[in-house]
């Protein structure tokens, strides 16, 4: 694993940190709309 790392590119690592920001986004998105739905219920 320590090689893979110092293989990736800094673009890359910018990359998988905007897409960790947002699918943690769309996960509080998505428990929202679940809580939402719950309660209608």
């Amino acid at each position: 694993m320590k090689y893979y790392n110092k293989t990736r590119t800094i673009e890359q690592k910018v990359t998988d940190r905007e897409i960790l920001e947002l699918l943690k986004e769309q996960n509080q998105l998505l428990k929202s709309i679940a809580k939402t739905l719950e309660e209608k219920e």
